[in-house]
């Protein structure tokens, strides 16, 4: 079949008569793609209007590093319209998958062809906004998971430190299991009167209390108590003093317990004695620190649990600040990793708000995320929450340089973004206005060197 009857087939050139496209198929020429090559490459310039006559092609967009499929195009298929009458580059890059036979006609002949034939215009309008939309459908849900993995990877950081804590903890206790019963037997050996055994059960339950309400001294001075024990320990013949006035500093246990054990159990027991009140008093700490390492992670899930607002209804009464504190706890990471100050400075009747808690959860993390970007480290975010009229507001303000005013009109655009390629597709600010939109708010911006303010305004619950 030739190119001129194939064309004739193709239906997006129904409007055309057969002396047009007669003259089209005159005006183009065909091309050869094996399978593999590359009609075109995302960015570049749109130079020619193409129709796929036989094989298969596909389009590909580079979203964060990877390359998504926008589309497949099969015979009758067509590429570049839209690039070429907005002037703008291609959106994907285009490669036969098989074998494929592609008629091309350069720009300027497409373009005079389409204002010549109004009808073929017509033609391509809803295939531009189809496109359109598959692309941002295919960065916004990009841009959803870059954020997802952004709060995964520093609610993974946030909940390292106090899982390792318990983990540590959980191996502590073991050891001083171990060490109450070596040093229980080692005292029953020494003497087993019971007067003797009873002194030593009543010093260890003192001993284990005192350490559950004894105040943390800095190191310098933890450090001056251990060697101060130890030269108590030595004097008494000890060999085994510098360990046990380590074991006893760790509890909390200052040089007095080393008379009281004394008498209670006798001289020859001593060392054994000691080691049984560290460990007695040393789980006592070790079960706080286990307690506020597990309360730490319950909250972190709790936090999460919040930000998404599982089992709640898709729009609900929503506490303003509850979801920037949800936000603070799982941004929590990066925050200390630039030693961001959070001022906050919240208005304490404050109404709740109708909307979709998870969606603004999306606006906060979005515009917290974009400030602590903004900033060299040792900045500060001011939150602050007011109500204006019939309205909520939320202002979160950063110290950083300020948005370029040339930027400023841009920043709310699809895809406009000032970080570099790879590091965010522009969507950011895009996706935060859509929400505030949807739930009939609006988002302001006022920018200067030296600051910047986003204030969101939402209609009072």
């Amino acid at each position: 079949m030739s190119p001129i009857q194939r064309l004739r087939d193709v239906e997006v050139l129904g409007s055309l008569s057969d002396d047009e496209v007669a003259r089209l198929g005159t005006t183009g020429r065909q091309l050869l793609l094996a399978e593999g090559d590359f009609l075109f490459r995302q960015g570049e310039p749109a130079k020619a209007f193409h129709i796929v006559l036989d094989g298969q092609l596909e389009t590909t967009r580079e979203v964060g590093g990877e390359q998504v499929l926008m589309m497949s195009h099969g015979p009758g298929g067509y590429l570049g319209a839209m690039a070429l009458i907005t002037d703008t580059p291609y959106r994907g890059s285009t490669f036969a998958v098989t074998d494929s036979i592609v008629f091309e006609l350069d720009g300027d002949d497409f373009r005079k062809l389409t204002f010549e034939h109004p009808p073929l215009l017509r033609e391509f309008l809803p295939v531009f906004e189809s496109v359109s939309g598959t692309v941002k459908g295919i960065e916004r849900d990009r841009e959803k998971l870059l954020a997802v993995g952004k709060l995964a990877a520093g609610l993974a950081h946030e909940l390292n430190n106090p899982a390792a804590a318990a983990s540590r903890g959980v191996a502590t206790l073991r050891d001083y299991e171990q060490q109450r019963r070596d040093a229980f037997a080692a005292i029953v050996a020494a003497s087993s009167a019971p007067e003797r055994l009873a002194a030593l059960v009543s010093l260890a339950a003192e001993a284990t209390d005192a350490a559950g309400s004894v105040e943390r001294l800095d190191p310098l001075a933890e450090s001056d108590r251990e060697q101060e024990l130890v030269e108590v320990l030595e004097r008494r013949g000890l060999e085994e003093g510098a360990e046990i006035a380590s074991a006893l500093g760790e509890a909390g246990l200052g040089r007095e317990w080393v008379d009281r054990v004394a008498a209670g159990v006798g001289e020859e027991a001593v060392a054994p004695g000691l080691r049984f009140l560290a460990a007695c008093a040393g789980t006592r700490v070790v079960l706080a620190e286990l307690e506020e390492a597990t309360t730490r992670i319950s909250d972190l899930v709790a936090a999460v649990r919040n930000y998404t607002y599982l089992d709640r209804a898709e729009r609900q009464s929503v506490g303003i600040h509850e979801g920037l504190e949800t936000t603070l706890a799982l941004l929590g990471h990066k925050l200390r990793e630039k030693r961001v100050e959070i001022v906050r400075d919240l208005d304490p009747e404050l109404p709740s708000v109708e909307a979709s808690g998870s969606e603004l959860n999306q606006v906060w993390t979005n515009l917290i995320d974009n400030a602590v970007d903004a900033l060299d480290p040792g900045g500060r975010i001011t939150l602050r929450t007011r109500r204006q009229g019939k309205r909520v507001s939320v202002e979160i303000a950063d110290n950083g340089p300020g948005i370029p005013e040339d930027v400023q009109a841009r920043v709310f655009d699809a895809f406009f973004t000032t970080k570099p390629v790879g590091q965010g597709t522009g969507l950011g600010l895009d996706i935060a206005q859509r929400i505030v939109v949807r739930n009939h708010g609006e988002v302001r911006l006022d920018s200067e060197p030296g600051g910047t303010r986003f204030q969101v305004l939402l209609p009072a619950g």
